[in-house]
């Protein structure tokens, strides 16, 4: 039996999510990426992602088909929300791909995971004078999460330059 803390993966991508939570010392049980090309790198990535990777679309997902898990990770669509994209937040086509999974998180009622991690661009912040990210922490808060937002730049490996030095 297993005593690390578990995550299930949403917007899976290629795995970089998967990647930095293991070094942690996480367990990714379950991933979902609506794009094949994505899920096809995931899969050569890591040996185990055929018996747990999802392909589909968020708005899609069963509820059914999500193990229960310590930690849901978001890493949606950032199209929409970045300052060099078209600026239509939450209501676009890509971004708004965020609620789809809010919805599957109210879905799961008592198999909610205690924590939810969502990983977007900055512009998330400000997309439409800041409403989008409060529609999103609103949303967040209506299923019992509290939320606080930080910005890590990338740039910057671990221990050098990190938040806490600033």
């Amino acid at each position: 039996m297993k005593n690390e803390p578990t995550a299930a993966e949403f917007f899976a991508g290629i795995g970089l999510m998967r990647m930095g939570l293991e070094q942690a010392g996480w367990s990714v049980v379950w991933a979902n990426d609506i794009d094949e090309d994505k899920m096809k790198m995931y899969c050569g990535h890591f040996t185990d992602a055929r018996a747990h990777f999802h392909l589909g679309d968020v708005h899609a997902l069963s509820p059914d088909d999500i193990p229960s898990v310590t930690l849901a990770t978001a890493s949606f669509p950032c199209n929409d929300l970045s300052l060099a994209g078209a600026r239509r937040g939450l209501a676009g086509q890509h971004s708004g791909a965020f609620w789809g999974f809010v919805d599957v998180l109210k879905k799961m009622r008592s198999r909610r995971p205690p924590l939810v991690m969502l990983e977007n661009v900055a512009g998330f912040l400000t997309s439409h004078d800041g409403n989008d990210f409060r529609d999103a922490c609103l949303a967040l808060n209506e299923l019992g999460y509290a939320v606080d937002a930080f910005i890590i730049d990338a740039a910057y490996p671990f221990g050098e330059g990190h938040l806490a030095d600033r």
